[in-house]
């Protein structure tokens, strides 16, 4: 194999140039983004308060901020989980609300319950 192309080095460069011109071509034609276009928009409310038992973050704090933010328009479904000294709440909204939007009504829902909260 290498014989031969020693006696035919033309045919070799000329290959390995259609190789990387194939190879440039097809790598321009590539997607860019590898991860699917998230187009429902989520928020996530997180609350720190060491020390406290999930039970008690659930009862006093997760479930007031499911309650509060659970009134934001669009909203498709909530998801929550308490843990020693965290809450997490996540909103999803339905699809064509935008995000600035769902941040917004998220924010202003779950500051007004701040007041309540220990």
């Amino acid at each position: 194999m290498i014989r031969r192309a020693l006696d035919v080095p033309y045919v070799v460069t000329v290959g390995a140039l259609v190789a990387v011109v194939l190879g440039l071509l097809s790598y321009t034609r590539l997607p860019a983004d590898l991860l699917p276009t998230f187009t429902t928009p989520a928020v996530q409310i997180v609350t720190f308060y060491p020390g406290m038992p999930p039970v008690v973050m659930e009862r006093d704090i997760m479930s007031r901020l499911e309650r509060w933010t659970g009134q934001s328009v669009g909203i498709e479904h909530q998801e929550a989980h308490a843990m020693l000294g965290v809450s997490i709440v996540k909103d999803f909204f339905r699809e064509g609300i935008s995000l600035d939007t769902a941040m917004s009504q998220v924010t202003s829902y779950a500051m007004s319950d701040m007041f309540y909260l220990p």
